[in-house]
This record gives structure tokens, C-alpha cells and sequence, in this order.
């Protein structure tokens, strides 16, 4: 991997470690859609693969010292698929069977994933609202050789959090003596919080068609496989939400 290409993927997982996640919700709508969608007669997917899943469990202690633990990442990362591959069914989208990134590197795998990571946090700042009529990021088209091999045009790309507070840090929010000032994302939530990223990727273009997120605090369990099903159904409540979306940015 070049020097820059690492920069850009440890600068990547940086930002999603500091960056509290946020949706659109202006107009009433948290999704994003991409302005080739907008179009008359768009293409929308028949088929799908599912390129990159990865939902991270961190365990927060009553000092607020931050810790992940793999085994419970495993867990909830293999929840949230099986929650997203029945969401897919549900709404008529058929997952491709095919051998998984064929044709791909692994290299070139975790750089276009470390970069998906940062064009959703950055699309997903409100500073961007200029974007919201004319949605166009993209990770450009690094990842064709997977329609080349597979025939399938189009890949659904998940990642997330899960933020656990240890006994300690659950009695110490009782009792009121937690600090609540953080000076990358403000107030925390006392207990623990969750959050999903969703998007679909053109893997010819590269370009980001449709996004969406959900967070939540409380006592969300992203191991839990109803959590994670409740919260892959808000998600896809909004797709495709082409008429929804062109209705409260676009008309």
C-alpha cells in the first residue's frame, strides 16, 4: 500500500472513531439519494452483493476509557448481516452467491472500504447541505473488476458501532457522575449508544447511490438479533425513496 493510500486509510478510521454520526432529516428525511436516481427512469437493482460488513462493539468504562472487544464485534458484525441479507429479501433484492471479491485484492479491498468510511462521514456532516440536491460523492471505480467477474453492478456496504458501558460506568450514570464533555462530538450519551451506516455502491462507477444511517442511545444491543433487525427495517423504510427524496430537496 502507497504511503498515501495508507494516510488515507488511517486518516479514514480516524474520523470514524471522532465523528459522531448524523443524517440528513432536514425536510423529514435522513436518507440520500444520488441525483442519477433523481433522473427520469432511473436503473434500480435487481441483484446485489453484500462487499463489506463490519459493526465494532466498544466497551466503555466508568472512567470513559474505551476498549473493543473483538469477540462481541464478531457477534454483532454476523447479527447485523443476517439482519440486512433478510432486509434484502424483503424488499426484492436478490444477494448474489458468487465467491466473495473475486478478482479483487485484499489491498484494494480495505482501501476502498477505509474510503467509503470517509465519504459517508463527510456526506453525512450537515455542512454539506449543498450537496443535498445534487448528491454525488463517489469512491470511485477501483472495485469494477468485481462486475467484470461476478456480473453483478451494484454492492451494499455496512459498518457501525455499539458502545457498551461496563457495570461500573452504568452505576456511576445513576449516580450522576459522569463527565458529559467531549471535545470531538459534545455531550455523550451517559450509557451507550449504537449507530448503522448503509449504503449502495455502483462498483462500475464507484458512485455512492443511495445512503442512509440510524443512531441510538440507550440500551440498544446490536448482538441482539431483534435489535439489529429493528434497526435495519428503519433503514430500509427509506429505500430506494426517490419521490421522497426529490420531494423535500429536489421540487
Amino acid at each position: 500500500m502507497s504511503s498515501a493510500r495508507h494516510f488515507m486509510f488511517l486518516f479514514a478510521i480516524m474520523l470514524i472513531v471522532v465523528t459522531a454520526p448524523c443524517t440528513a432529516w432536514a425536510d423529514g428525511t435522513p436518507h440520500w439519494v444520488n441525483y442519477k436516481w433523481l433522473l427520469p427512469n432511473p436503473t434500480l437493482p435487481k441483484k446485489v452483493l453484500i462487499l463489506y460488513s463490519d459493526i465494532e462493539v466498544v466497551e466503555v468504562t466508568a472512567g470513559g476509557v474505551e476498549e473493543t472487544v473483538p469477540k462481541w464485534s464478531n457477534v454483532a458484525s454476523r447479527t447485523v448481516l443476517k439482519a440486512l441479507k433478510t432486509a434484502l429479501k424483503k424488499h426484492g433484492l436478490k444477494e448474489s452467491t458468487v465467491p466473495k471479491y473475486p478478482g479483487t485484492s485484499t489491498n484494494n479491498l480495505d482501501e476502498h472500504e477505509a474510503l467509503y468510511k470517509l465519504v459517508v462521514v463527510t456526506a453525512s456532516e450537515t455542512g454539506w447541505r449543498n450537496k443535498i440536491r445534487h448528491f454525488d460523492y463517489s469512491i470511485g471505480p477501483g472495485l469494477r473488476k468485481i462486475t467484470a467477474k461476478t456480473g453483478v453492478n451494484y454492492a451494499f456496504m455496512v459498518f457501525g458501532r455499539d458502545y457498551v458501558s461496563t457495570t461500573g460506568r452504568k452505576a456511576r450514570a445513576i449516580a450522576g457522575n459522569i463527565p458529559i464533555v467531549n471535545i470531538f462530538t459534545g455531550p455523550p450519551p451517559k450509557l451507550g449508544h449504537s449507530f448503522i451506516h448503509l449504503g449502495l455502491i455502483d462498483l462500475r462507477t464507484g458512485d455512492l447511490l443511495w445512503m442512509n444511517s440510524d443512531y441510538r442511545e440507550g440500551t440498544t444491543n446490536l448482538r441482539d438479533p431483534d435489535d439489529a433487525k429493528k434497526m435495519l427495517n428503519t433503514l430500509f423504510y427509506w429505500y430506494p425513496g426517490i419521490e421522497s427524496y426529490r420531494k423535500a430537496y429536489v421540487n
